[in-house]
């Protein structure tokens, strides 16, 4: 039977064996540096294996590397120098890194492509027709100005001008 002197120190060990490991890791969170919110899923590299951070985008790393390697598909990858971070690791979007594009072009040229065009292009009359909107009734005087051609119609500004001299001359 063991002493009663030795228990003590056996439980000791066993405490101070359990605690190690949760004292040699260093806990930090991953977080978007514009919207401010946790990044879940992110692959987090170092010398001593590969993490994930949670649903709160924390993670654990040992306390032995120096540098981690962090990963999502939707954020730029960065390489983090530990001693340059407390507890906090920030990640920016790959949405805002976005290019802008500018296109420069000129007109159809080519004789076919104009061609095609213009084959496409829906006559004046046709167009009034489907801007006819069977829902709110029919416009018959328009119907009538889309099938009727325009020299059968009296031009009202032209005879409303012809008045107006009229009017000024007898004056």
């Amino acid at each position: 039977m063991p002493s009663m002197k030795a228990t003590p120190y056996v439980l000791f060990l066993l405490l101070s064996a359990c605690c190690l490991p949760i004292a040699a890791q260093r806990r930090l969170v991953a977080i978007d540096v514009d919207a401010s919110v946790p990044v879940v899923g992110a692959s987090v590299m170092t010398n001593g294996g590969t993490f994930t951070t949670d649903s709160v985008g924390r993670f654990a790393v040992p306390d032995t590397c120096r540098l981690i390697f962090v990963t999502h598909m939707n954020y730029e990858n960065r390489i983090v120098n530990l001693s340059e971070v407390r507890d906090t690791v920030f990640l920016i979007s790959k949405e805002l890194n976005l290019r802008e594009v500018v296109v420069f072009g000129t007109g159809p040229t080519d004789e076919k492509i104009r061609k095609l065009n213009e084959s496409l292009r829906i006559p004046p009359k046709d167009a009034q027709m489907l801007k006819a909107n069977p829902n709110q009734g029919m416009n018959v005087l328009g119907l009538l100005k889309a099938v009727i051609p325009k020299k059968w119609f009296r031009n009202s500004k032209e005879e409303q001008r012809k008045r107006l001299e009229k009017t000024l001359e007898e004056y």
